[in-house]
């Protein structure tokens, strides 16, 4: 029986030392870059930014604002024939990514 060989996922610190070698910058100048990025992700998707924040040429994150959902008694559970009992759900945001259409098509 053949074992599958598995291969290794890139840590923080593997990726931006990869992203050091590649571009010659320092690490905590990568470090710095990619805090930035995280930090204006986070600013354009907040409730004082426009909802939506494009990576270009690798992904677009988007608010999405769920409803508030009232709690009560919903279906009976067919085994044990008691009704389900459900908690209320607060109003909150979900934040949904997805591939620009050129990265998704490389994949391919």
């Amino acid at each position: 029986m053949a074992t599958a060989t598995k291969k290794k996922v890139l840590t923080k610190s593997a990726l931006h030392a990869h992203f050091a070698e590649k571009t010659g910058l320092k690490k905590t100048e990568i470090a710095a870059v990619l805090d930035l990025l995280a930090e204006t992700a986070v600013a354009q998707l907040g409730s004082k930014g426009a909802g939506v924040f494009t990576i270009p040429g690798l992904a677009r994150f988007k608010v999405r604002k769920v409803k508030a959902v009232k709690g009560g008694v919903s279906k009976i559970n067919p085994i044990t024939k008691e009704p389900y009992i459900t908690k209320d759900r607060p109003a909150h945001n979900k934040v949904g990514i997805r591939p620009v259409k050129a990265f998704a098509e490389s994949l391919k």
